[in-house]
């Protein structure tokens, strides 16, 4: 799926596959391989790396579902366990929402420097919101939540 940011940016997010495919009843057995390539202000580049597990996954589309039915969504900034991948709301703006993901650690371009901050800001419609909810739950029935 494609995040439209403002001013042109982008942000492509798919599940390439289980980080551990051939484990079994493991918790390991949960984290998701994260491709992203980005194209911002601050650079363009592409990293795969295991930054969700199949529940966080989870959390973060009904993260944005409360955001597309105009719910404080619980948590703000939604963020996991490895924190190389985060999602803010920033704040309201007309009919829009205003989104930041940011990404650091792995997440970042590999001539990423430690004192800038990398973001791509998103203004998106309760449509847009609800539209990117449904296309991460395509993402997660291709790969979904193992036995533990």
């Amino acid at each position: 799926m494609i995040f439209t940011g403002i001013d042109q940016q982008t942000v492509e997010l798919s599940i390439t596959n289980y980080e551990f495919p051939d484990i079994n009843n493991h918790w390991d057995a949960n984290w998701l391989l994260v491709y992203l390539k980005v194209q911002s202000k601050l650079g363009n580049w592409q990293t795969i790396d295991p930054s969700l597990t199949t529940w966080e996954l989870q959390e973060l589309i009904e993260w944005f579902l409360d955001l597309a039915d105009d719910q404080k969504p619980e948590l703000n900034p939604m963020e996991f366990t490895e924190p190389n991948l985060s999602f803010h709301h920033l704040y309201a703006l007309d009919n829009k929402k205003i989104i930041r993901i940011r990404f650091e650690l792995e997440s970042r371009p590999q001539s990423a420097s430690d004192d800038r901050e990398y973001f791509v800001d998103c203004d998106l419609t309760n449509s847009d919101l609800q539209e990117i909810a449904e296309e991460l739950t395509k993402e997660l029935a291709r790969f979904p939540k193992r036995p533990l």
